[in-house]
């Protein structure tokens, strides 16, 4: 939420009374839409001004509400984000909030201390602007995010120091298909494992396009077996619908080698490369990137579909 403009807000104290906060309005001779209720720093409701005028308005409401206090009359109905929450979280849950309530503050805290708020036009903007980023930066191919979005989410993973899993996954043999089936049947061959990729039910999975073959999966690690085991499988099952009949009957297809002589090629594999990142284990993608580089080797090394991990 670091890249959101958090606004100071306006506080009052729940021990506050009403007619207090219109006195004050009147010297001050300004009126903001909300007012944050605080109870010892921690927000606990807001005041709108159009509803403490209505309140105030009424036949006998000066003489009913003018001295009650503040925690007697908030609206207690409120949206309170950390500000470690996610943007696109945050804006899921913004928009999901009743019709009478999505244009209210969203209060922001630390700790559960208050801090500001983020008015409603504030995430919007913000929202369209990052969605139309994310729309330049995704691979044209897969939609997924590209080289750029998946350095970014890498380094927010490691700047909040919890441990998370890096898989490195790319198609074994790929080169070899594409020269015998084409640039169309390869580039289906890449859709549909950026497909499998991102087909699983895991929290905070998440999935880029590095370019080419090669993709990059991001999730807790205690999912990383599963979410493997998982993938082969699917991949295993279903690559047959890529090769034609004779070819599968073969269990192998015919291509130049990189010496430009015909050689026999195994049907495609995925290799999958795992990094579990501890805390403060590392700083930066570079280091990632080495170990990666190892890890890719040594998978390809083995024949077949398969995962290893550092």
């Amino acid at each position: 939420m670091k890249e959101l403009h958090i606004q100071p807000g306006h506080t009052v104290d729940e021990d506050e009374k009403l007619g207090d906060l219109v006195n004050h309005i009147k010297v001050q001779k300004s009126i903001r839409r909300t007012y944050v209720v605080l109870r010892d720093l921690v927000p606990v409701g807001i005041i709108r001004s159009v509803d403490m005028y209505e309140l105030l308005g009424t036949k006998y409401g000066m003489e009913l509400n003018y001295k009650k206090k503040l925690k007697d009359v908030m609206y207690e109905n409120i949206l309170i984000a950390d500000s470690s929450m996610q943007v696109d979280e945050l804006s899921r849950i913004a928009m999901a909030r009743p019709y009478e309530d999505i244009y209210d503050d969203i209060i922001v805290t630390n700790n559960g201390r208050f801090i500001g708020v983020i008015p409603v036009y504030e995430l919007l903007t913000f929202m369209t602007e990052y969605k139309l980023k994310n729309a330049m930066q995704q691979s044209p191919l897969t939609g997924l995010p590209g080289n750029e979005s998946i350095e970014q989410y890498i380094s927010h993973k490691l700047e909040m120091k919890q441990p998370f899993s890096i898989i490195y996954s790319d198609i074994d043999h790929f080169k070899a298909y594409n020269d015998v089936y084409g640039f169309k049947f390869g580039d289906d061959v890449i859709k549909w494992v950026g497909k499998i990729l991102t087909s699983f039910s895991i929290p905070d999975l998440f999935v880029g396009h590095i370019g080419g073959d090669d993709f990059v999966t991001i999730i807790p690690e205690a999912y990383v077996h599963d979410y493997c085991d998982l993938a082969i499988e699917r991949f295993e099952v279903e690559k047959k619908q890529f090769y034609a009949h004779d070819d599968y009957m073969k269990q192998y297809i015919v291509s130049l080698d990189r010496e430009h002589r015909l050689k026999k090629f195994p049907f495609i594999s995925i290799s999958m490369a795992v990094i579990n990142v501890g805390i403060n284990q590392y700083t930066d993608l570079s280091a990632i990137s080495i170990t990666a580089a190892q890890l890719k080797k040594k998978a390809k090394n083995a024949s077949g579909s398969i995962y290893v991990t550092a």
